[in-house]
């Protein structure tokens, strides 16, 4: 086995087709193929299930995958940190967020890198919080911005913000206008962050504690899915405002205030183990630095930067 079988492999994974894969990787298919076959050989196992709709890969290859795509980034991570070259900063920067959080921040930050960082390619990993730590900590994204982390062995935790909860509800549903208690919208029905999630486990507590119920309507994993459906007047939500800043600023949801007591802590969450490339310090700078912009002319609503250091 060795590092060019492993991007060959990934590349066949991702493209799910052997000519698709040889033609971006410019190498002849026969070679690919015999490549596949001798990594096949070497580790004992099938990774590869080639058929009509193209090459699949098996659960074992589906476990090589992972850990090719952490391995393939130590080595580009490596070659970055021994460089001698001080003059550009090179490399590809992997930056995990909650969808709420991309929603307000992945397209500032992406344009900011481009215009600093030229030589830098940004890749945002949009997946659910309760798996941002998991894929820092298998080295498989640089850092992250994960919602209520708690410090825990091998992550440097470094809070970042604090950001308070609305209930967005579609602008047609009649709510007073003030700070909202728990009782004012118990009856509305409502789609919420599916478990596990330290928001939804908030929101839980946070019933229980005013002794009501939550009218669920339905759940979903990402504020990509609870935001479209507040916008439809199916149900309301509760999130923070950065998951519908463009919907509040046209005015199809409205955001209304909660208790102070509703809120969620950002925070910056990187390996202890690997160094941070150059690269990856300096993306780092550029996230908190948009970051306080985007409080400062009041685009991020709801927000207060946190004074803390790494933990």
């Amino acid at each position: 086995m060795n590092l060019r079988q492993l991007k060959y492999f990934v590349r066949v994974v991702e493209m799910r087709n052997m000519t698709r894969a040889a033609a971006s990787l410019h190498v002849a298919q026969p070679a690919l193929s015999q490549q596949m076959a001798l990594l096949e050989q070497s580790l004992g196992v099938s990774l590869l299930v080639r058929g009509v709709k193209g090459a699949q890969p098996t659960a074992e290859g589906l476990l090589l995958y992972r850990h090719a795509q952490t391995i393939l980034r130590q080595v580009d991570s490596t070659r970055s940190l021994l460089s001698k070259t001080t003059d550009q900063v090179t490399g590809t920067v992997s930056i995990g967020l909650a969808s709420s959080t991309a929603r307000m921040l992945a397209l500032p930050l992406m344009r900011r890198a481009k215009a600093e960082l030229p030589s830098v390619v940004l890749e945002i990993v949009d997946v659910p919080s309760a798996d941002l730590t998991k894929l820092v900590l298998q080295g498989r994204i640089d850092f992250s911005l994960s919602p209520d982390q708690q410090p825990i062995q091998g992550l440097l935790h470094t809070p970042l913000l604090r950001e308070s909860l609305f209930l967005l509800a579609h602008a047609s549903v009649p709510l007073p206008h003030r700070t909202l208690a728990i009782a004012d919208f118990a009856a509305l029905p409502l789609v919420l962050p599916s478990l596990p999630n330290t928001l939804r486990a908030r929101l839980d507590h946070a019933f229980l504690t005013a002794g009501l119920t939550c009218n669920l309507f339905a759940e979903a994993s990402t504020s990509a899915i609870l935001v479209p459906a507040v916008r439809s007047g199916m149900a309301a939500t509760i999130l923070p405002s950065s998951a519908a800043q463009p919907e509040i600023a046209e005015g199809s949801i409205v955001a209304h205030a909660l208790d102070e007591t509703l809120s969620r802590e950002l925070v910056l969450c990187a390996s202890e183990s690997l160094p941070p490339t150059p690269a990856v310090s300096r993306v780092i700078d550029l996230c908190k630095d948009e970051i306080k912009r985007l409080i400062d002319d009041q685009t991020w609503q709801g927000c207060a930067l946190l004074r803390q250091s790494p933990r």
